[in-house]
């Protein structure tokens, strides 16, 4: 006889979340601390003004109820009233906060915090703390988030790899992330999950914990001058409770991409080279100008590279006149561009860049240019033309973005900027032929503080987002097969990009080999990752670009084995691979070997992946499945230090139902594998052998019969 269900409920402060069981769950919204005049120990809601200082409410709020199903609560916040409204939406709640300037002064509104305190779904010790897609080390005991306070560095223990990218654990949503947390009892078998989504400004994920109380929530970058009377709105913070394992919990949130909009993607389904593609990022002044890369593009092309990425070759920031040569300090940064109607002289002319163009389209590759939205040279022409497509601090004057010191910064939101880089991007496509481009970091920038904009500060900060949907739907025009790749990983460029950049598994890979995460982890990260991607995303990733060189010091990598192991766990993982040029040097036959091994097996190129489901004798081996069909590959990469004896159990799936004997076939070496003389195996033995991998060397076994 099975025990009946039991409601669960959690605390969000001043509310109370329930669901019931039944033949279908239902979610009710109710009123958590009937006395309303209780100081409050935890807000639900802050308030930044611009200087650093955060407003939050001294005592509860008044509340308005309607119904079961929607709660408005009125906050006071030093000069600010907040509208906070939650209502029920099918399986979720959605939560908007509205801000009211209500002093007599103006105000410098520069963010909010929408926050959910007062957190539990039991025992600290049953609880664990999840955040996909992000730097957080997978299946973080909750004990351990509790005990952080707000303002304390992520470290290792909470975040392995968040030093070396952001400086931080949690980034922004949705641009850089899904910005998906949750609290999880697999015990209970339930999860409490939270995100956010805005496509004007974005916002911080937030996760901190004191005595025993757990706290998520996210810092929206709202930011405007407010008027006594006037207000502004924020995004959509959701949430639900989900009953069931991690896996359901996942499920229940993979809806929303649907729900705002992000899918369909304008261009349908990508074309179909970018999938099965492989990228060579290179600057033509790396190789002497355009006729110097022209030349060694059939070389490039020989290793297994159909699509090259060309760094900015607009006239820039050329400090010593000579072409480019990864001196960015002495001879300045391609992506501080003077004039972006003008090739830079230095690389060549435009019969010599159309050259390029059309030896590379010989050889059947793809050519994507950097398009590069951020801003231009402190000395480009365009600041003196038009100095109303900038954005300014409070004094007037021009800032610069995302640390770029030697560049002023756009504002996106502005339309006549919009209309002329729409513009400029389609006449370049048109003019030399190239098949799409490289969107560089359109991630949410600092607010415009120019009075004479007619929309609030933070347009700005995601304000790219319709250039970019005008500029995919310009190159549909063009042709169906051209495409754009975005730097960023977050969702919200899914719906404009046909596939994207992601430095947080290059970044995992960095800490794996440290050994800040283990190779159960890594699995783990990936299985997640996959699971809270957007359905059909397809995604780009790199051991190096060329942003790696001070972020995670890869260059001190090059060459070495560890490298090339990281590289094929990408592809493994189901990345498209990117490589930075020159990380190639000297091991030219091994990048062929392995671009070929991953182009001739469809389980490599475009299988189901499953991690975790090899058991091994030494957790320092790791294994990634790719299936498809009848073809099985299995990735097999030891970390361990020497060479050593390894028992597998291999899955039941995976097995060969036949009778007879089975070898392993490498398809980087293109050879069978031998154990002491051994090379074959009966169906009975496979299900538990033993191999004696190198260290640091990367298989690719087929399965085949003998």
């Amino acid at each position: 006889m099975t025990r009946p269900r039991r409601s669960t409920a959690i605390h969000l402060g001043v509310l109370r979340l329930r669901m019931d069981p039944g033949k279908e769950t239902r979610l009710r919204l109710g009123i958590a601390r009937p006395r309303m005049s209780r100081p409050l120990e935890h807000a639900a809601v802050e308030v930044g003004i611009k200087g650093g200082r955060w407003h939050r409410p001294a005592r509860s709020p008044h509340l308005s109820v309607h119904g079961e199903d929607q709660v408005v609560l009125l906050w006071r916040a030093g000069p600010f009233e907040i509208r906070d409204g939650v209502r029920v939406v099918a399986d979720h709640l959605e939560r908007r906060l509205e801000v009211r300037n209500r002093s007599s002064m103006e105000v410098q509104l520069e963010g909010v915090r929408m926050l959910l305190p007062d957190l539990s779904l039991g025992p600290l010790t049953e609880g664990r703390v999840e955040a996909p897609a992000t730097s957080l080390r997978p299946r973080l005991p909750l004990i351990d988030a509790i005990r952080r306070g707000r303002d304390d560095p992520w470290d290792k223990e909470l975040a392995p790899s968040a030093i070396e990218r952001w400086g931080r654990g949690l980034e922004d949503a949705p641009d850089v992330t899904p910005g998906l947390l949750a609290l999880h009892n697999p015990r209970r078998g339930v999860s409490f999950l939270t995100w956010y989504h805005s496509e004007t400004e974005a916002a911080t994920p937030l996760m901190f914990g004191t005595d025993g109380n757990l706290i998520l929530g996210h810092e929206v970058g709202l930011a405007g001058w407010l008027a006594p009377g006037e207000s502004l709105a924020a995004g959509t913070q959701y949430f639900t409770l989900v009953e069931g394992d991690w896996a359901a919990a996942l499920a229940a949130f993979r809806p929303h991409y649907a729900r705002v909009g992000i899918l369909p993607p304008i261009y349908g389904t990508p074309p179909g080279w970018v999938p099965s593609s492989a990228v060579y990022e290179v600057h033509p002044g790396m190789y002497g100008g355009f006729r110097g890369l022209a030349e060694a593009l059939p070389g490039i092309a020989a290793l297994g590279f159909d699509v090259l990425y060309l760094m900015p070759v607009m006239l820039y920031d050329n400090r010593s006149g000579l072409p480019w040569d990864e001196n960015w300090l002495g001879s300045g940064s391609p992506y501080a561009m003077k004039d972006f109607e003008a090739l830079d002289p230095s690389l060549g002319d435009e019969r010599d860049f159309r050259g390029l163009v059309a030896e590379a389209h010989r050889l059947g590759m793809r050519v994507l240019m950097d398009f590069v939205p951020q801003g231009c040279a402190t000395d480009a022409r365009y600041v003196t033309e038009h100095p109303e497509w900038f954005c300014r601090d409070e004094e007037g004057h021009l800032v610069s973005s995302h640390g770029w010191i030697d560049t002023y910064s756009f504002d996106w939101a502005n339309p006549a900027y919009q209309e002329y880089m729409l513009g400029w991007s389609l006449r370049m496509v048109r003019a030399f032929g190239i098949d799409g481009y490289r969107v560089d970091a359109p991630h949410a920038k600092e607010p415009n503080w120019d009075r004479a904009i007619p929309y609030h500060a933070s347009v700005t900060s995601l304000g790219v987002l319709p250039l970019l949907e005008q500029l995919r739907r310009g190159l549909l025009e063009i042709g169906p097969d051209k495409a754009m790749l975005c730097e960023l990983f977050g969702p919200v460029y899914v719906r404009s990009h046909d596939f994207q950049y992601d430095y947080h598994p290059c970044v995992q890979l960095h800490a794996l080999l440290r050994g800040d995460l283990s190779v159960q982890e890594i699995g783990t990260w990936f299985q997640d990752y996959w699971a809270v991607q957007p359905p059909g995303a397809v995604r780009l990733t790199f051991t190096e670009t060329h942003d790696t060189r001070t972020q995670m010091k890869a260059y001190a990598l090059r060459g070495s084995a560890a490298e090339r192991a990281m590289f094929a766990i990408l592809l493994l993982a189901g990345f498209v691979p990117m490589v930075w040029s020159g990380q190639e040097r000297s091991h030219e036959e091994w990048y062929r070997r392995v671009l070929t091994a991953r182009r001739e097996s469809p389980a490599i190129l475009s299988g189901r992946r499953a991690f975790n489901t090899v058991s091994s004798s030494n957790p320092e081996v790791l294994s990634i499945l790719c299936q498809s069909g009848t073809e099985w590959v299995w990735g097999l990469i030891s970390l361990y230090g020497e060479r050593a004896p390894v028992r597998f159990v291999l899955p039941d799936a995976m097995l060969p139902w036949e009778a007879g004997h089975h070898r392993l076939f490498d398809l980087i070496q293109g050879q069978h594998w031998s154990e002491h003389g051994r090379h074959a195996w009966s169906s009975a033995d496979l299900r538990e052998l033993t191999l004696s991998p190198e260290p640091f060397v990367p298989y690719f076994f087929r399965l085949e019969g003998v």
